[in-house]
């Protein structure tokens, strides 16, 4: 199993190549630059959720598309101890479970938010929908000027092609599954 880092960047020139399109472009296309591009391609360093999220979205490609490994015939996903992403300094922690099925349009992650974990989420693709359970703690989500207070137990789903935000108010670390649907371009 390689690195995470050196997935999304064997995935990302995978890709790129696939399609044709030169640095210049694919930084046209994600708002990323290229100078870090080329860094993410050659495996120089690990992207941001942010980076990542912008670079699926400019490629209209799901987010697991640039994190996953090759294809078995039977998976059983085990949450890993080292998280494959992290943001707001380390307090909102992604888990890759399943990356993206293109059969189901899904992928699904374990997400860990330590406390005062506020984690802005970069618009998705129209089209996706998020599903999210939370498997621990008091998790609250605010979309637009909303915000949704879940416990444990509880799910919400909602439209991901807007601003969304992750937020941890208590004193304990808050656990959360997401499945994001995809829909069919």
């Amino acid at each position: 199993m390689n690195a995470i880092h050196i997935r999304i960047g064997n995935n990302l020139q995978r890709i790129r190549k696939n399609r044709q399109l030169s640095l210049d472009k694919l930084a046209d296309l994600t708002k990323v630059s290229k100078g870090m591009l080329h860094q993410i391609e050659r495996g120089e360093t690990q992207p941001t959720v942010t980076t990542v999220w912008k670079i699926a979205t400019g490629l209209n490609i799901s987010f697991s598309s640039l994190l996953k490994e090759d294809d078995a015939l039977v998976s059983i996903a085990t949450r890993k101890e080292i998280p494959d992403l992290t943001e707001d300094n380390g307090k909102c922690r992604v888990y890759l479970l399943f990356p993206f099925d293109p059969q189901t349009r899904i992928e699904t992650f374990t997400i860990i938010l330590s406390p005062t974990c506020n984690y802005v989420s970069f618009p998705h693709n129209d089209g996706v929908q998020e599903y999210i359970t939370v498997t621990s703690g008091v998790f609250s989500l605010q979309i637009k000027d909303e915000i949704y207070e879940l416990q444990e137990g509880q799910a919400i789903k909602f439209t991901g092609n807007i601003e969304h935000r992750y937020i941890n108010k208590s004193d304990e670390d808050v656990t959360i599954h997401v499945i994001m649907h995809y829909m069919d371009s």
